[in-house]
């Protein structure tokens, strides 16, 4: 933090809002380690998302500034409604959100694609994976990621 003042004078950024932006987005990770349910879960790497999302549009000034915040916001709502979609699939099928009971059921099924119950509890996993590829934008999802979201508003 200290390291970043003066930046914030170079810039002439105001300090105090990204210095509070990064202290809540460093508090949601920790509370994102922390978190022993699904919901936990979600509600913590969004509100470090949101954090993100301000950070990356604070320079009112630049207009790159502001496609960069907008574009990072389209690609997180479409990784979280991933990321959501997993979780209501594991939900459903399994009734339960919390990590360690969810540790116990999985444990008594062979989690394959062609099992009746265990296929939706994969594919719940595949999802809850990919959104987060997307939200990291990990290897097979850099090709969608922040940078060439902006071809499609030319297209």
């Amino acid at each position: 933090m200290v390291m970043c003042l003066d930046y914030f004078k170079q810039e002439s950024l105001n300090a105090f809002e990204s210095i509070v932006l990064i202290l809540l987005s460093t508090c949601s990770m920790l509370f994102m380690i922390s978190a022993y349910d699904l919901i936990a879960m979600y509600l913590a790497i969004e509100l470090q998302s949101l954090c993100f999302y301000v950070i990356a549009a604070s320079k009112r000034d630049s207009e790159f500034s502001t496609e960069a915040g907008l574009e990072y916001f389209i690609l997180g709502a479409f990784s979280s409604g991933i990321l959501l979609f997993g979780c209501s699939m594991i939900y459903g099928f399994t009734g339960v959100t919390n990590f360690e009971e969810l540790a116990k059921i999985s444990t008594g099924y062979e989690i394959t694609l062609f099992g009746a119950q265990s296929s939706g509890i994969f594919i719940g996993i595949l999802f809850i994976a990919v959104g987060f590829l997307f939200k990291i934008t990990a290897v097979p999802f850099r090709a969608a990621g922040p940078k060439n979201l902006s071809v499609f508003g030319k297209i």
